[in-house]
């Protein structure tokens, strides 16, 4: 693969696209999960978004933070390199833009995915440490039993939401996708067959 522009960002200008390179894939059949694609948002004239999947789940940020458009993040697919990530504050990632001519993939339409229909049940999620002494897997446990019907999600995708924020959690049916929303961060999640 070809690239026709390169972008470092540190600590704190990382966070949209560390975000977001949570979702990717390192999939050799289907190109597409190994990127996150940047588009126009329909939030302001000068605003972009950035989206990536893995075919299970979907991160989407809308807007992203406008020093990244500053540092010239520009419409494209993006491939994330990790130089290092000691804290959720101190990483550094160099981002790779895909050069459109060389291109061997089609980002597929991922506004499909995102839905507007009633949630059945509404509640919210508080990221946390799954690595931390004592994790709060009570919660855990409880927020999925809380759910109407059994449902199980891979606790990876749960984990990509990263800690301490409060995410607002929109569930549909056991086997529908789960909307996570947190400000300008979404993730949706399908859940896993049981």
């Amino acid at each position: 693969m070809k690239y026709d522009k390169l972008i470092l960002l540190e600590d704190w200008l990382a966070f949209h696209i560390d975000f977001l390179q949570a979702a990717t894939d390192n999939d050799k059949i289907r190109d597409y999960m190994n990127y996150i694609r940047i588009e126009k948002s329909e939030k302001g004239e000068d605003k972009l978004l950035g989206v990536a999947t893995n075919g299970r789940c979907l991160y989407l940020v809308d807007p992203l933070a406008d020093h990244l458009v500053n540092k010239g993040l520009i419409v494209g697919d993006w491939k994330v390199f990790k130089i290092s990530s000691k804290t959720k504050y101190e990483r550094k990632l160099l981002l790779a833009r895909v050069e459109d001519e060389n291109k061997k993939f089609q980002y597929p339409n991922w506004r499909k995915v995102i839905t507007d229909s009633e949630a059945v049940y509404s509640t919210t999620f508080n990221g946390f440490d799954f690595k931390q002494k004592h994790p709060r897997y009570p919660d855990l446990i409880k927020f999925f039993r809380d759910f109407p019907d059994a449902t199980a999600i891979n606790l990876s995708y749960i984990k990509g939401l990263g800690t301490n924020d409060e995410w607002k959690v929109k569930w549909r049916d056991a086997n529908k996708i789960i909307e996570f929303s947190c400000r300008e961060r979404s993730a949706f999640i399908m859940p896993m067959m049981m």
